[in-house]
């Protein structure tokens, strides 16, 4: 049932592949346009039908049975399909969320609204990006090539790492603000706190570096009681938090899968 599926995914030749494309392209526009002019009491429905089926695919997969010889069953054939589907439906939600970039910001510059500028060095930077992202990995152009290293590592990544320095130092000053030593538990966790914090930095190594590096006495040097205590005293509480993201997480994608989580597409008008 599900061979046309996967011939249409499989490789094309150049020649025929701008048909294809072209195909993909109207289908999606004929698709969006359809659930456009939906009325809402069918577009709910519909919703939970494609969820509930998309789930189904993946959870049957799963858990059938395997065949020991091929080791796979009869739905493994179709994975790759089902990820490349995924990855369109990805493909035009992004171009949607681009669009609506282009739109809201596109409208502040041209009204001159209260902080054009910054809109206009957003679409910039997001434009400047994407076309020599595209040149960086299919084009030949050296300058181009190094044009992108210097936006992505030289701009981007920077900005980033003083992005979060910042975040990590309000944290630390909000932190310190508020912490309030008024129990044995609040100054174990402060010593705590303040010793890993030292032994990330290299002031911290220095103040034992004329341990030994060897022995028993090594252990007393700040940089290993900082790993001792991320390794061995804080893999408990990190084992109890991640046991319990993976519940909260299992329990959010059955009532998504079911249709009984309540929020936009289930409880609004849409």
């Amino acid at each position: 049932m599900l061979e046309p599926i996967v011939r249409f995914f499989a490789p094309k030749p150049l020649s025929v592949l701008p048909y294809y494309v072209a195909g993909a392209v109207l289908f999606s526009i004929l698709v969006v346009i359809l659930l456009i002019n939906l009325p809402s009491r069918a577009r709910k429905p519909l919703i939970a039908i494609v969820t509930f089926l998309a789930g189904l695919f993946y959870a049957a997969e799963f858990f059938w049975p395997i065949d020991k010889a091929t080791n796979k069953n009869f739905l493994t054939d179709y994975l790759v399909p089902a990820s490349k589907l995924g990855s369109l439906l990805g493909g035009m939600t992004l171009t949607l969320g681009i669009l609506s970039l282009l739109r809201v910001h596109g409208r502040n510059i041209v009204r001159l609204r209260s902080g054009w500028y910054n809109s206009l060095a957003l679409l910039t930077a997001m434009v400047a990006m994407v076309i020599f992202g595209l040149i960086d990995n299919y084009g030949t152009n050296a300058t181009a090539k190094k044009v992108f290293n210097v936006l992505f590592e030289g701009m981007l990544i920077n900005m980033d790492a003083t992005m979060f320095s910042l975040i990590a130092f309000y944290i630390v000053s909000a932190s310190y603000r508020a912490f309030r030593i008024r129990s044995i538990e609040a100054t174990i966790l402060m010593i705590t706190a303040f010793l890993v914090m030292l032994g990330q930095v290299p002031i911290g190594n220095a103040l034992t570096d004329w341990l030994p590096k060897d022995g028993w006495i090594a252990s007393l040097r700040v940089e290993n009681i900082k790993q001792w205590i991320l390794s061995q005293v804080n893999a408990a509480a990190l084992r109890a938090i991640a046991f319990g993201l993976g519940v909260g997480g299992l329990a959010i994608s059955l009532r998504i899968w079911l249709s009984l989580e309540r929020g936009a597409y289930f409880e609004k008008e849409i």
